[in-house]
């Protein structure tokens, strides 16, 4: 089969309320302005081919009792397989490990075509912090995920956490294969917002720490009240604000009835969302990247998060936010940022240094490479020519 220079990207998430879907949409908006080689593919009823995606009606659509807001899409994969020789792609990226996942390798087994995982979520982490899955199940887990995640030629990683996890002795990937990627911020997520607007009240009524995300058990939101409380013993007008949604917000807003709460926002109106704040807080061991800190960081707000996996290569420790260990370490470094207005200022100007390390460019121009797909040098955010 004759193959054109181009790429298929599969996955089972899109229109969805997750991180992979916001990547994933403004992924396809850069492939879209700048008329790149690469597809998307999804499955969904309700949403619409446009300019570099394509999506299929499913054949069965049903909900899992483990991950109720993320619908389980089943393709056909002979409809995969004409789209895919029709177009002449020789290459497939996959974001995905559900049936998108399996179409991929079903590409692959057929066409002898290069195969890509985008490593988007850490499962162990998943399995143990909402599953409370024992040893002997993440061993299992473990196991599976080293034989699918090994049948694509190479994994791509967003942290370092990552990469020595499948290059260690658990996993046993030879380092080759491991790619290293990242996520850029949107333009609206930009300094100019990144400041108090002025009709916000937030000032007058005392200081404000941030969450956004996925309001779920695996990103530690029940972390959250004990940390507020101990933090308000010192600053008694702190405020505490929870933007989005998830399968725990009603528990959590029992636990935490002092939190206010603005339920989804609009992913074009969350740079207000981090205008509102003064401070990102996020208690979650979970992120592999964590979108929301180089948006926090892109608009001037620095962050408080653990000292893992993605958060842990963005933010710089006491310079533009804090790396923790324990929720007590959490309650002291908001208490120490609120007492000191120079570290303040000084925090601000780094976040926007920082998250200017995280460019579209750059980071498209290294995903094509490493694809191996040639398409004219990036310039100014549209193809050179």
């Amino acid at each position: 089969m004759k193959t054109e220079n181009r790429a298929l990207w599969l996955t089972d998430t899109f229109e969805d309320h997750n991180g992979v879907s916001m990547v994933l949409q403004a992924m396809h908006r850069e492939i879209k302005n700048r008329d790149l080689p690469v597809d998307i593919m999804v499955c969904s009823n309700t949403l619409k081919s446009d300019s570099h995606l394509i999506v299929l009606k499913p054949i069965s659509e049903f909900n899992i009792p483990l991950y109720r807001q993320q619908p389980l899409r089943i393709p056909n994969f002979i409809s995969i397989r004409r789209i895919f020789l029709k177009r002449k792609y020789s290459r497939i990226l996959c974001s995905t490990e559900g049936p998108m996942g399996l179409a991929a390798l079903y590409l692959k087994k057929l066409y002898s075509v290069k195969t890509y995982f985008y490593l988007h979520t850490d499962w162990i982490s998943f399995a143990k912090e909402a599953m409370a899955m024992e040893e002997a199940g993440l061993n299992r887990l473990q196991r599976i995920m080293r034989i699918y995640y090994n049948r694509f030629d190479h994994v791509f990683v967003l942290n370092s956490d990552q990469q020595k996890w499948l290059t260690g002795d658990l996993m046993r990937f030879d380092p080759s294969r491991i790619l290293m990627t990242a996520h850029w911020a949107d333009e609206i997520f930009s300094s100019q917002n990144g400041s108090k607007s002025e009709n916000s009240n937030s000032k007058a009524n005392g200081p404000v720490i941030l969450f956004t995300g996925r309001i779920s058990q695996e990103k530690g939101v029940f972390e959250l009240a004990g940390i507020f409380r101990k933090a308000r013993e010192r600053i008694p007008n702190l405020r505490m604000l929870i933007a989005g949604t998830g399968p725990s917000e009603n528990a959590l807003k029992m636990a935490f009835p002092e939190a206010e709460y603005t339920g989804w926002i609009e992913h074009d109106k969350l740079s207000e969302i981090y205008a509102s704040a003064d401070l990102l807080i996020l208690p979650s061991r979970f992120d592999t990247f964590s979108c929301v800190v180089l948006e926090a960081l892109s608009c001037g707000l620095p962050v408080i998060a653990y000292n893992t996996k993605g958060p842990k290569d963005i933010i710089q420790d006491s310079i533009n936010g804090f790396l923790v260990e324990t929720p007590d370490e959490m309650s002291e470094q908001i208490i120490e940022y609120f007492s000191d207005k120079n570290l303040q200022n000084s925090f601000k100007e780094a976040a926007i240094k920082r998250a200017d390390d995280y460019t579209v460019d750059k980071i498209l121009n290294q995903l094509l490479q490493d694809i191996e797909i040639q398409t004219p040098h990036l310039v100014n955010g549209t193809s050179a020519t």
